[in-house]
Parts: structure tokens; sequence; C-alpha cells
């Protein structure tokens, strides 16, 4: 069980469902899609199904190859997701036939708009939850969710990539640890649909995982170290020469940690940050030969939930907030229910 940033307030208890029936998003643009361009933008709901399967669908309403059918990223499919799409105009000889996309009742197409430019990952700026948590308003559990809302708010959301990327039992970081050790999938794992790619990313976000949780550990989730990588308001990432200089700048949520994704091209940091990662990869027993053959980079330490809103619905609470498109909302949940282990 990962560390919670709130450890020390008493969860509310209760059940965390990632299905539709408990969980929905919808993303927020940079900016809304609407008059003149040369990109067709389509508002797609889709509930129970992947991101791939809904490229598709919308591929073939208008009769074009599903790569030519731009998103911003990969929503969970075991949501109900209000998610966009872009097509160019030129493909398109009748765009609102882009209105009957649709995959065995779980996709429709509620909205098309001129654009542009397509759709991608700059172009969403938050995904927007409604959560219900099953039972757990009961003992009180409104006042602990705002109390734990209220401090998440200040020292914010550890930014865990959630275990459920990992497969069953860890299964993909297993795997992921044998194929950067030089070997190969078996045949029975590569049979099931498994590929080198996640089990790869599953090692290196789990690598990720330990580092946040030893930094909650230590009580480092809301500040930064000598030698730190950080990035500012503006979105510049710098080496950190005194923490002192920086801490009203990560009170206010002007800066924010970023965390090792280990791997070829990730940026160096120095001084304490850097020994507390070089231990890490000592610790995972994974050499330099291993690490060159991930794709390296860097992830934010914690992030902040906004427009939070808490109902009571029976027994349950239901959350709504805004959290940056690559956070987990299990992570938050858990925070608020703190579940057995």
């Amino acid at each position: 069980m990962l560390p919670t940033a709130t450890a020390e307030l008493p969860g509310t208890g209760g059940v965390f469902r990632p299905g539709p029936e408990d969980v929905s998003c919808e993303e927020v643009l940079v900016r809304q899609a609407g008059g003149a361009g040369k990109f067709w933008w389509a508002k797609a709901i889709k509930t129970g199904i992947g991101t791939t399967q809904a490229r598709e669908a919308v591929a073939r309403s208008v009769g074009i190859p599903p790569d030519k059918v731009g998103f911003a990223g990969h929503r969970d499919r075991r949501t109900k997701c209000t998610q966009w799409f872009s097509v160019p105009g030129e493909l398109v000889e009748t765009p609102n036939a882009l209105r009957n996309a649709g995959f065995r009742s779980s996709l429709k197409v509620v909205e098309v708009a001129q654009a542009h430019g397509p759709i991608g990952p700059d172009s969403v700026v938050d995904l927007r939850w409604r959560v219900r948590l099953r039972d757990a308003a009961r003992n009180d559990g409104f006042q602990r969710a705002k109390a734990i809302l209220a401090r998440l708010r200040t020292i914010g959301v550890p930014n865990y990539v959630h275990p459920s990327r990992f497969g069953k039992d860890g299964n993909l970081v297993k795997w992921g640890r044998l194929l950067a050790s030089g070997g190969r999938l078996p045949r029975p794992v590569a049979a099931t649909g498994v590929v080198p790619g996640e089990c790869l990313s599953a090692l290196q976000w789990s690598l990720f995982n330990r580092w946040l949780a030893a930094r909650i550990s230590d009580g480092l989730l809301a500040t930064c170290l000598e030698g730190e990588r950080v990035r500012t308001g503006t979105g510049d990432e710098v080496i950190v020469a005194d923490p002192a200089e920086y801490a009203k700048r990560f009170e206010s949520w002007e800066a924010v940690a970023l965390g090792p994704l280990f791997g070829a091209g990730m940026s160096r940091c120095a001084g304490q940050a850097a020994a507390r990662e070089s231990a890490l990869i000592t610790e995972a027993g994974l050499g330099d030969e291993a690490i060159s053959r991930l794709a390296g980079g860097r992830r934010p330490a914690r992030v902040q939930p906004r427009k939070t809103t808490l109902d009571l619905s029976g027994p349950d609470l239901v959350l709504d907030c805004d959290l940056p498109a690559g956070a987990y909302i299990g992570v938050l949940a858990d925070e608020i229910i703190k579940p057995a282990p």
C-alpha cells in the first residue's frame, strides 16, 4: 500500500468502484472549438470502451483511416468519459456524418464544431471528474472528507501512477524488468496481447512511485531538495540551488518538484536530489544498460485538486473536482477513503 499524503487524517472508509456508474470525466479544453478552420472536432461520450475503439468508430463514420483522427490522450475504459476527437476537413465530405459515430451503444457524438488545428495533448488542460464513493458518508464521513480535501488543496495529491496500470499482481512490472535486462516476453504472455511498451512503462512508473513514496514518508511532498528539478509557474524547468528560495513558490503552487521517469533522455538533477535517485536505482538492481532501454522524462510529484465540491447522496459521497489530465482519480479516492491494505 502506497503512503498517503494525509495519513494523519482519518479516512471515510467506503468503496471506490472505477466503473461508469460511479465515475465519469470530461476533458476541459484550453480553448473551445468553434468558428472556421481546417479541422472538424467531435465531442463524444464513451462508456466502458477504450479511446482506441472510440477513435476507430469516429474514423468509420466519415470513411477515413483511424490514424487520421486526433485525440488528446487515452482515457480509462472503465469509466464514462466525454472526450474530443478531430479529423482533417479536407478528408471529410459530410461533417455531420460524425454524429453517426457509434460503437455498440457505448459511444455517442453530441457536438461537432470547426477548429483551426487538430486536437492533441496540449489542447486539454484538465479532466473534470465526478466520483461516487460508496458508503463513505457513514460515521461522519462527510466532515472527514472535507478535512482531507482541504489539506490536499494545500499540500497536493501525490501524483502516483495508479497500480491498476501495473497489471494483475504487478505482472507488467515483472515483464518490464525482464525486457529492460535484455530478455524477451514469454510466448504465452505475448499471446495474451501484452506488448513490450506497456511493460517497460509499468517498470518505469513503479520506480517513480517508489521515489514518490519515499518523499512522502520523509515529509518532502510539498517542498524541494538541493539540486532538484522543478517546474515553475511559467513552465520552465530549473535546478534548485537553494531550496529556501523556493519555499514560498511551493506554498503558492508556483513551483512543483519533478520526479524521475528513469530512462534515456531524462534531464539530470544534482546534489541531494541526484543522490536519492541514484540510491533508488541501486536498490532496484538496475544498471545503466537496463535504464537506457527506457524512454526517460520527468513527472510532477504532486497535483492540486481544483474546483472541488462534495455532496451527500444517502450513504454515499459524490465528489466533483478538476485534476490535470495525467493524474489518477483513484489516487485521490484512496486519500479520502483510505482503504484497508
